[in-house]
């Protein structure tokens, strides 16, 4: 009776301990997708600003910039979730996938407030100064690709773990 009691603890705490691997894994993939579609809509409106501040519709391309700092920073907050899960998992490309993708969310933060503080500058034909700061916006968001880049090299690396 003792020996049937303990299989059953046993067979209880493994059946326990895969559940929660596999939830945290269910929930890296649920976050992955909202992540990414922080990413494409924060692109999406760094690229409308970018076009507008071209255009000189400057108002526009402000709120536009703010729009796409707001997805870029709930796309960390969801990031800064998933790396807890990824570590609970212990599976390191999954840390190294979101790792990856918390630095690419900060260089495109980074370049998305080097381009709301050039607009002013624009607004009053500071041209040195708002180049400065259009530069480094542009710097932010070469690396913030590069990062992507390394991001799908991983993914292409692991396609079994990656769905």
């Amino acid at each position: 009776m003792r020996k049937w009691t303990l299989i059953l603890a046993l067979l209880i705490l493994v059946i326990f301990s895969s559940g929660c691997i596999n939830s945290d894994v269910s929930r890296m993939d649920q976050l992955a997708s909202t992540i990414n579609d922080h990413l494409k809509e924060g692109d999406s409106y760094y690229n409308q600003a970018v076009a507008s501040t071209n255009k000189l519709q400057y108002e526009q391309a402000l709120t536009q910039g703010n729009n796409a700092f707001s997805e870029f920073d709930l796309g960390r907050s969801s990031t800064q979730e998933a790396l807890i899960y990824a570590r609970n998992s212990e599976k390191q490309v999954y840390i190294d996938y979101f790792q990856l993708t918390l630095q690419e969310l900060d260089l495109r933060l980074n370049a998305t407030s080097e381009l709301k503080m050039a607009i002013p500058y624009l607004q009053g034909n500071e041209t040195t100064n708002a180049n400065q700061h259009l530069d480094l916006a542009n710097d932010y968001m070469k690396q913030s690709v590069a990062l992507a880049t390394q991001k799908d090299q991983l993914v292409q690396q692991n396609v079994a773990l990656f769905k």
